[in-house]
């Protein structure tokens, strides 16, 4: 059932990007808790820890997003944005928490060697999440624009046939 204000396609694109993204969320926590040393190899190992933190986080997320996308939406209310950036900042924690884990038996060299090399990581990603923030935001600007010509185009040809 689509909300008065969303199109059907709209409400479609956004059931879809909450499935996938609760899924990947929590695909991304069962990684990281079957990770148990990095070094002098990768080493990954099931359990039903791996389990929980999948259906833990999964849950989670599309709990998060069914406020974010779809109740708080229709009822008229503003995103719950603490519960996003608690969420986000519980999910951020717990990666952390996964990846210093994994670092236990390295030397301090090492683990030096490591932390730059995913700080490298954690700053390119970022500097992408950031252009593809900005080429959103571009779309989003553009499309409104591109509605508003539409609809005055669509007015003027109305005034037109009623003349």
């Amino acid at each position: 059932m689509t909300t008065n204000s969303q199109p059907p396609s709209e409400h479609n694109f956004l059931r879809l990007l909450q499935y996938s993204g609760a899924g990947c969320l929590g695909i991304t926590a069962a990684f990281v808790e079957s990770l148990k040393s990095v070094n002098p190899e990768l080493v990954f190992r099931l359990s039903g820890w791996t389990f929980l933190a999948f259906l833990v986080v999964t849950g989670a997320s599309w709990y998060v997003m069914e406020r974010v996308f779809f109740r708080d939406r229709q009822e008229g209310k503003p995103p719950p944005v603490k519960l996003v950036i608690g969420f986000t900042a519980l999910l951020s924690i717990g990666t952390l928490a996964g990846f210093a884990l994994s670092m236990r038996g390295i030397s301090a060299e090492r683990q030096k060697d490591m932390l730059v090399g995913t700080t490298w990581a954690v700053m390119a990603l970022s500097i992408v999440g950031f252009a593809f923030w900005k080429v959103v935001q571009f779309l989003e600007r553009d499309a409104a624009k591109s509605e508003e010509e539409i609809r005055q185009q669509t007015d003027e040809k109305g005034d037109k046939g009623r003349r």
